[in-house]
């Protein structure tokens, strides 16, 4: 019998499914075993078995061994987690390649025509969306910011201004280069010397004093505004809504504009 708590657990880890962690634990307890001996063992139809073991195979979690009857090893587990990171390395590359050479081709072409008229027929105040997850907020930041023109304002406390220079220093460098104007306003609590110092190569940053806020507004027109201060949530339920809407953008940037005459510079 395999323990059911440890198959819950391994399932997520190596992105196997009921079966294949059930047959997998069964078979690294025996070390050696054939198809029918792990059925037997972990109550899985002998008819799956067989498909089962050879995709523990493909991951690197099995090996057939010459010879008959057949019988399955199984891998030592130090090796399987070098393995399965290669693999998922050359997938992710892979997939990469593939998708930076869709945008070569008509199917690409084809897509951003759908979408360009697509969005014509849309209501402007339609065209906003909530935004759950610090991570998935950060990757929007990241296309806004690479896809900014000539402004870039950034209004944020300390700890959130670490991780943008962490995470997005290399694309607000570029930005500054194509001459997009950046300006930053922190709260300084938590902010590290070394990401104020990255922030001032890309921005002039000055102190956010009076106000406790948190947005991005990009060319005056797109904006992402995050609900609550960042201490008082968890990362999983970190919200932003983005807007695209000149109209409120510029009523923000205008607010934005006469505060900044007044913050210290850093």
């Amino acid at each position: 019998m395999v323990d059911a708590d440890l198959v819950s657990s391994i399932r997520d880890y190596f992105d196997l499914n009921s079966y294949e962690a059930k047959v997998w634990l069964a078979l690294l307890g025996r070390g050696i075993a054939s198809a029918g001996e792990l059925a037997e063992i972990t109550s899985v139809p002998r008819s799956r078995t067989y498909d089962i073991l050879e995709s523990l195979e493909r991951k690197g979690l099995a090996m057939m061994r010459l010879g008959k009857p057949i019988k399955y090893i199984a891998t030592n587990p130090d090796e399987v987690i070098g393995k399965m990171k290669k693999q998922i390395e050359l997938n992710l590359a892979e997939r990469s390649r593939r998708l930076d050479e869709m945008k070569n081709t008509d199917v690409w072409e084809e897509i951003v025509e759908l979408y360009t008229k697509g969005i014509k027929k849309v209501d402007p105040t339609q065209v906003s969306g909530a935004i759950r997850g610090r991570h998935h907020l950060h990757d929007q930041f990241e296309e806004l910011f690479g896809g900014a023109e000539k402004e870039i304002l950034i209004v944020t406390g300390g700890i959130e201004l670490n991780r943008i220079m962490e995470y997005h220093h290399p694309i607000l460098k570029t930005a500054k280069e194509k001459g997009v104007d950046i300006r930053i306003s922190i709260k300084k609590d938590g902010v590290t010397d070394k990401n104020l110092k990255l922030a001032k190569s890309v921005s002039e940053v000055r102190e956010l004093i009076d106000i406790d806020s948190r947005f991005v507004l990009i060319d005056n027109k797109e904006l992402i505004f995050m609900l609550l201060p960042e201490q008082d949530i968890h990362p999983s339920y970190d919200t932003g809504i983005w807007i695209h809407s000149p109209f409120f953008a510029g009523a923000l940037k205008v607010m934005f504009t006469r505060e900044w005459e007044k913050m210290k510079k850093l």
